[in-house]
C-alpha cells in the first residue's frame, strides 16, 4: 500500500555502507554508458577515415627559397601534388582543405631548424610543405640537406589530411608521400660577395687565378671557371639578398660560359629563365663582353667602368654594368649605380648586400 523509503541519517548510512556501496557502483556504471553514448555521437558526427583516401607526393621539382614580406622570413617550398586514391564515398564528395605535418623516425620539427607546416590550395588538389626560417643560410642548409639526399624528406614526414566529405569536417587517413622531390642540381659557387671584410678591387692576375675563401668573400678564378664550363651545357644562378627589404633576388640564365683568355674570357650568357627577379634584358645586355679590371679596360665604355662605377671591382662590364655583383657594398639603399647592385625586372636599381654566383652542368 505505502512505498516505504529509508531515509539516511548519519548514524544509518555508516550501518547500513552495503546499501550505498550498491547505489554508487549503479550511478558509476550509469556514468561509464553515458561517456561511450557521448564518444560515439561524437565519433559519428566527425568521421575518421582509418585507410588512406589520399595521397600526397611531392613533385619532381626542386625546392624553391623566396622571402616571405608577411613574416618577414625565408621560407623553403617544395611543391606537393593531391591525389584521391579511394572511389568516391556515397555520402558525398571529399575535398581536402588542409595538411598536418607529421614527423616520422624520430624526427622532431623542431630538428629542422625551422618552421614546418603545409599549405593547400583552394581547390585541394596540390599544396606546398613550407620551412619557414629565421635566416637566409637556415634554408639554404635545408635545401642542401635535401639534395644530397632526395630520400631524406620523404622517410621523415608523413601528411593526415583534413578537409570535408559533403557537408561534414573529416580527418582523412595519414599518408607518406610515394615520391621524394627532385634534387636541386649540383650548383658549384664561383663567387660569394658578403661584406667588405675582402677587396673585390684586384687586378686582372687575381681575378683570373681567384682569391678569397669558398666559405666566406670568394672569387673561383676565371682559369678554373673555364676548366669547368669549357664543353659542357651549363646554367648561371645569380642570387642576391636587397638591403631594403632582406628578399632574394634571383635570375638564372640557362646557358653560361666563357671564351678562352686570348678573348679576355668573354662571357656567354643566353636564355634568362622567365619569372625571376632580375631586369628581362640582362643576358642580352652581358652575353660576349670581355672582362676587365682596374689594371685591364675591355669594356665598351668611353671611360673605364672598373674605377669610375664598380670601386675597382672586376666584371664583364659593357657601358657599365645591369648587375654589379663585385662591386663594393654600401650600407644606404639609396644610392645604388656605383655600389654591389642589380637592376630588377622593372628597370630600377637595387641595391645588394651579399651576392652568391653559382652554375651547374649537364
Amino acid at each position: 500500500m505505502f512505498n516505504i523509503r529509508r531515509i539516511y541519517t548519519p548514524n544509518s548510512f555508516s550501518e547500513d555502507r552495503s546499501d550505498y556501496k550498491i547505489i554508487n557502483s549503479g550511478i558509476q556504471a550509469m556514468q561509464k554508458r553515458c561517456v561511450l553514448l557521448f564518444l560515439v555521437l561524437c565519433v559519428s558526427l566527425v568521421p575518421y577515415a582509418s585507410a588512406a583516401e589520399f595521397q600526397v607526393n611531392f613533385l619532381k621539382k626542386p625546392p624553391s627559397i623566396m622571402y616571405n614580406l608577411f613574416y618577414e622570413k625565408y621560407e623553403l617550398d617544395l611543391d606537393l601534388q593531391i591525389t584521391e586514391v579511394a572511389s568516391q564515398s556515397p555520402d558525398g564528395k571529399r575535398k581536402v582543405t588542409g595538411l598536418k605535418v607529421i614527423p616520422e623516425n624520430g624526427m622532431q620539427k623542431q630538428d629542422f631548424g625551422a618552421t614546418v607546416l603545409a599549405r593547400v590550395s583552394s581547390d585541394g588538389t596540390s599544396g606546398k610543405l613550407v620551412f619557414v626560417c629565421r635566416t637566409l643560410h637556415r634554408c639554404m642548409s635545408i635545401r642542401k640537406k635535401i639534395s644530397d639526399h632526395p630520400l631524406f624528406i620523404q622517410q621523415a614526414v608523413q601528411f593526415a589530411p583534413f578537409g570535408t566529405q559533403g557537408p561534414i569536417p573529416t580527418q582523412f587517413g595519414a599518408v607518406r608521400s610515394a615520391s621524394g622531390p627532385a634534387p636541386v642540381p649540383a650548383e658549384v659557387v664561383f663567387q660569394r660577395h658578403l661584406d667588405n671584410s675582402l677587396s673585390f678591387a684586384q687586378n686582372w692576375h687575381g681575378y683570373v687565378k681567384g682569391f678569397g675563401d669558398p666559405s666566406g668573400n670568394y672569387w673561383m678564378g676565371l682559369e678554373q671557371l673555364l676548366a669547368m664550363t669549357k664543353d659542357r651545357h651549363c646554367q648561371l644562378i645569380y642570387e642576391g639578398v636587397r638591403i631594403d627589404n632582406g628578399k632574394l633576388m634571383r635570375g638564372t640564365f640557362k646557358r653560361f660560359g666563357l671564351h678562352g683568355a686570348d678573348e679576355n674570357y668573354k662571357l656567354v650568357l643566353e636564355d634568362q629563365e622567365p619569372g625571376g627577379d632580375l631586369w628581362k634584358g640582362t643576358a642580352e645586355y652581358f652575353n660576349a663582353m670581355q672582362f676587365s679590371t682596374f689594371d685591364a679596360d675591355n669594356d665598351k665604355y668611353k671611360g673605364e667602368c672598373t674605377k669610375e662605377q664598380g670601386h675597382n671591382a672586376g666584371w664583364w662590364y659593357k657601358d657599365c654594368h645591369r648587375l654589379n655583383p663585385n662591386s663594393w657594398i654600401t650600407t644606404s639603399p639609396s644610392f645604388c649605380w656605383n655600389w654591389c647592385s642589380a637592376v630588377d625586372v622593372n628597370k630600377i636599381d637595387i641595391c645588394i648586400k651579399s651576392t652568391k654566383l653559382s652554375f651547374s652542368c649537364s
